[in-house]
């Protein structure tokens, strides 16, 4: 499902191939109907009017495509389907319960469990259930498995592991020790005990931040300047995808949620004092958890956006530069890459050292989050922009009721110079927002 679900899996019942038809349908009108002119005069941006239509019609390509998708499983036509991973066979198992016209229901029954639970399984694409209950479903759905493993050979790369070959022992277990981090998987023992043990706790405590998926550096974009540490990289995504899950958002998410209005919203709470901390309840009640954790040594990281195994979205961010200009540039950036980017089954992590040269999708999500902070329009003719003076910052921030930070930041990074107008940028004032996040001193 798309938009209300907010996540690009298939369509598994029939209440979500109605839906979905019913979806389709508004978005070929959104489509047939959208004037780029009115769009742009309403947003004050022409790309930001362009990049609104670009993502209706990926909706609707996408939508489109589930639907073909889920009504050639139910016309009984497809007989073989095909997985060249395991981690492909989750999909399978779905396609497969769906092209024999067998109900979640009933698979429950076969199974002897309730309804919900297959529902949960599905659409969290089977994460939760064991090797055990995989061939249960596949026993049960009358599934012929015929697999071939093929060792392929690679040439061996440090900064790309496959996963047969991740050497635990590089994990920076007496970083995430010193940081309480393995009280997550319960375990209270001392330093000492941790590198006598090092391997079986690394193991661990991947296994439980992300069960049956692979490991960052495999199925991600990244963007680094300097050489990082995949590993301390991947340590740290499993922390935030553990306190992402404690969190539970208040709302459930809809990419269709976040217009270019509620980005508007959005950017203009940072002219609170609290700003960051409103950011991050918005946040919440769209759907989307915001955790802030402090960058492993040798990761370089401002910031990442992951898909969950359910397809809902996190945002990360380190505050590795404590002042807020960067807080509300980052947390853009990142949430473009949530709307526009992110994709089940696609492209799940994206991690940004926002210093780093860009790349094309990079550029796209710096050019969308300036728009969304400061409209194109109004900066080509902003006084600020050109005279730089401490009045006319803050004369501009009132105009657009945003915060001063958010204009020196712009003017700074256009003049590459970051030497000015330092006391406009809110040094000091982010990590502050965040009392129960550890900084190092």
């Amino acid at each position: 499902m798309t938009g209300g679900e907010g996540r690009d899996i298939m369509i598994t019942n029939e209440r979500q191939y109605r839906i979905s038809k019913r979806q389709l349908s508004r978005l070929r009108e959104a489509v047939a109907a959208f004037s780029l002119e009115e769009t742009a005069a309403r947003v004050g941006s022409d790309v930001l009017a362009k990049a609104e239509l670009e993502a209706l019609r990926s909706e609707e390509e996408v939508l489109s495509e589930q639907i073909r998708e889920y009504g050639a499983l139910k016309s009984g036509a497809v007989t073989v389907l095909k997985a060249a991973t395991l981690e492909e066979l989750p999909g399978i198992l779905i396609r497969a319960r769906i092209a024999q016209a067998l109900s979640q229901r009933e698979l429950a029954k076969c199974l002897g469990v309730k309804e919900q639970q297959v529902q949960r399984y599905e659409s969290e694409e089977y994460a939760s259930a064991s090797l055990r209950r995989l061939a249960q479903v596949a026993d049960a759905l009358r599934l012929d498995i015929s697999e071939v493993a093929e060792l392929k050979p690679q040439a061996p790369s440090r900064s790309s592991p496959r996963v047969q070959e991740i050497e635990w022992e590089l994990f920076p277990v007496k970083d995430m020790y010193r940081r309480g981090w393995f009280k997550d998987i319960d375990f209270a023992g001392s330093l000492a005990a941790v590198k006598a043990d090092r391997l079986n706790l690394a193991k661990e405590y991947v296994q439980k931040a992300m069960p049956r998926r692979q490991p960052a550096f495999l199925r991600h974009r990244a963007r680094f300047g300097s050489e990082m540490d995949q590993y301390a990289l991947w340590a740290w995504q499993c922390r935030v995808l553990m306190l992402a899950r404690k969190e539970q958002p208040t709302g459930s998410y809809s990419r269709d949620s976040i217009t270019h209005g509620w980005l508007r919203d959005l950017v203009q709470e940072s002219r609170f004092d609290d700003g960051p901390c409103r950011a991050k309840r918005m946040l919440s009640e769209a759907g989307i958890p915001l955790v802030i954790e402090p960058h492993l040594p040798k990761t370089y990281l401002d910031g990442a956006a992951f898909l969950l195994p359910d397809g809902s979205p996190v945002i990360g961010m380190t505050l590795r530069y404590d002042r807020l200009d960067n807080f509300w540039f980052v947390l853009l950036h990142e949430l473009i890459h949530v709307v526009r980017h992110l994709r089940k089954g696609k492209l799940e992590d994206i991690f940004d050292d926002l210093e780093a040269e860009p790349d094309d999708l990079e550029r796209e999500a710096d050019s969308l989050a300036g728009a969304a902070l400061i409209p194109e329009d109004d900066w080509e003719v902003a006084l600020a922009r050109y005279v730089r003076t401490e009045e006319s910052i803050r004369s501009f921030a009132e105009e657009h009721r945003i915060h001063p930070a958010i204009v020196a930041g712009r003017i700074r990074k256009e003049a590459d110079n970051y030497v000015i107008l330092t006391d406009l940028v809110g040094g000091g004032k982010a990590r502050a927002q965040f009392p129960e996040v550890q900084f190092a001193q």
